[in-house]
């Protein structure tokens, strides 16, 4: 569902907007406030919180601008690229208000891979171009509601339980839309819980109405004050909704990581179908490619050198989804590198790639015998892409949960010039139940793309598979028993094996690994990232084009 039209839209002096809509009978006040982290730009959508404010009493603009500057939620907003939501109760105040007001949020949430602006998710209808609705750009993955007095009790006596409706996302938050935090400040009522997996956070509130809170809730957090940018950043910020449970958010000015959104126009290169036909007509030259660059907040980006590391969103994503949820900035605050995570990359030709690395090497102190790239899904594909079309930019890629034929680019064109000696050091993830086509036992396609690595990376082992052939080959998912196979389990996923393939090269090398992983779908888990990491970080890419290996 989505709004079907904005009721009224203020622009303010300092170019923050605000924002009517109306459902099921309750006024919605959207706040978007000014921000520089090019949330025209970068998508955050997917992954920045959806913050909720319930009012004491009936509040219009002025008063929603107010009480989030003086909140600190406005700060929390900018900061993270995303609005502010207060839903009016249809009285003067919520006493005797019945339950219905969080739903009229939360089936207005919607994602826009693309077509977003200004904290809105733009829909529009293929069958009637001339329809349009709005939503607002967020999920019910980080869910984060503030009650103040009579919203507050509204709050206690009806959403501190589970809540289901339509998912958003996929696998994102599944059914499950119940809250992932509450700040409740100064309640007049006993709470009504049930008992629930929501992180609380009270503020001047009794010992009585602390303790129905905390037999039945998560965690309690008690303060006298309200500050809600220090309350985000020390807890509530800490948590998301996963498939049905609260798990870790990443929290990264709590853990010390530097998120950095930037820009760059970049030359439109010849084989960039989705500007090729354009160009002759709009004459463009160059288009903005949107970025996240992430790194410990202690390194040195711009006179020590560290190594890169590319990350490639999947189709129905957007970079910082996919950088976070993978966990690639933790990993490369961990390892010491910069991970930089490419918006909207299906734009975004191999070559204009290759472009991207040149001004990164300008702008950061880039080892450049240790630039890496890997990507889910789509990104996957990109990933491929890089190795068929200029591999001499990196020391390995690692691919995941994706593949296509060969020739084939992240447009779904043909691409006739592709990579055929150049050796690239390759770590290629694969889901056993995944519903795409993944892993060689799944399809030709699959067979044709693993046998092309093969051949250019000059494996020993003959990689002659055929299909139909399939319930004889000597690995069941892969084909071909690597020269090492090792076995490994993840504590968050027990159920999956993730068995590794190792396949040596004509000169006794190392370069190849292919991994399955069974009872996974398509999706992401930072376990095959880090483990990915730690088999790749050993090659460099020299300048004279050969490949080193540090043990």
């Amino acid at each position: 569902m989505a709004f079907r039209q904005i009721r009224q839209l203020v622009t303010e002096a300092d170019g923050s907007l605000l924002y009517e809509f109306e459902d099921k009978g309750y006024q919605i006040l959207f706040y978007m406030p000014v921000n520089d982290v090019q949330s025209n730009l970068i998508n955050y959508g997917f992954t920045g919180p959806t913050l909720v404010v319930f009012p004491d009493k009936k509040t219009d603009f002025a008063g929603l601008r107010k009480l989030t500057v003086e909140t600190g939620l406005e700060t929390v907003a900018a900061r993270n690229g995303v609005g502010i939501v207060l839903v009016n109760p249809k009285k003067d105040d919520w006493k005797d208000e019945e339950a219905g007001a969080y739903e009229a949020v939360a089936d207005n949430l919607g994602i826009a891979q693309a077509n977003f602006r200004d904290g809105l998710a733009i829909m529009k209808n293929d069958a009637i171009p001339d329809e349009v609705s709005y939503a607002i750009l967020g999920s019910p993955v980080r869910m984060y509601v503030y009650g103040f007095g009579t919203g507050a009790d509204y709050l206690a006596l009806h959403y501190l339980k589970k809540v289901s409706g339509k998912a958003l996302m996929g696998d994102l938050g599944m059914a499950d839309r119940s809250v992932v935090s509450a700040t409740l400040c100064n309640l007049s009522v006993t709470p009504d819980p049930e008992e629930n997996d929501i992180h609380v956070v009270s503020v001047n509130n009794t010992s009585e109405q602390n303790r129905v809170l905390k037999e039945n809730c998560a965690e309690v957090l008690e303060r006298i004050d309200v500050d809600l940018y220090r309350d985000f950043n020390d807890y509530t910020g800490n948590y998301r909704r996963w498939t049905g449970r609260i798990l870790q958010a990443y929290n990264y000015v709590k853990e010390g990581i530097v998120d950095k959104a930037e820009s760059v126009m970049l030359p439109i290169s010849e084989d960039n179908e989705t500007f090729r036909r354009a160009i002759r007509f709009m004459r463009i030259k160059e288009h903005k490619v949107g970025y996240v660059t992430f790194y410990d907040k202690n390194m040195d980006v711009h006179n020590e050198k560290h190594p890169l590391v590319l990350v490639f969103h999947g189709g129905g994503d957007s970079a910082y989804a996919t950088a976070s949820l993978a966990e690639w900035p933790e990993i490369g605050q961990k390892e010491g590198f910069i991970t930089v995570a490419v918006e909207m990359h299906m734009n975004v030709s191999a070559k204009e790639v290759a472009a991207l690395i040149e001004h990164l090497k300008q702008e950061y102190a880039i080892d450049e015998e240790r630039i890496y790239a890997t990507g889910f899904s789509m990104g996957g594909i990109k990933s491929w892409d890089l190795f068929e079309q200029c591999p001499q930019y990196f020391a390995a890629i690692m691919p995941m949960d994706a593949v296509d034929h060969v020739g084939n680019n992240c447009f779904g064109t043909r691409t006739e010039n592709v990579n055929r000696d150049v050796l690239v050091p390759t770590f290629y993830v694969g889901g056993v139940s995944s519903p795409l086509i993944e892993l060689p036992f799944q399809h030709e396609r699959a067979v044709e793309r693993i046998s092309y690595l093969a051949k250019v990376n000059k494996v020993r082992k003959p990689f002659d598979l055929k299909i139909e052939d399939r319930d004889n080959w000597e690995d069941k998912y892969v084909g071909v028993k690597g020269d090492r196979v090792e076995v490994l389990h993840d504590d968050l996923f027990p159920q999956s094996e993730y068995i590794g393939n190792y396949y040596d090269s004509e000169d006794g090398n190392c370069y190849t690994c292919i991994m399955a992983v069974t009872n996974h779908a398509h999706e992401i888990r930072p376990f095959t990232n880090a483990y990915c990491w730690n088999f790749v970080k050993r090659f460099k890419r020299k300048a004279d084009g050969t490949v080193e290996i540090e043990e």
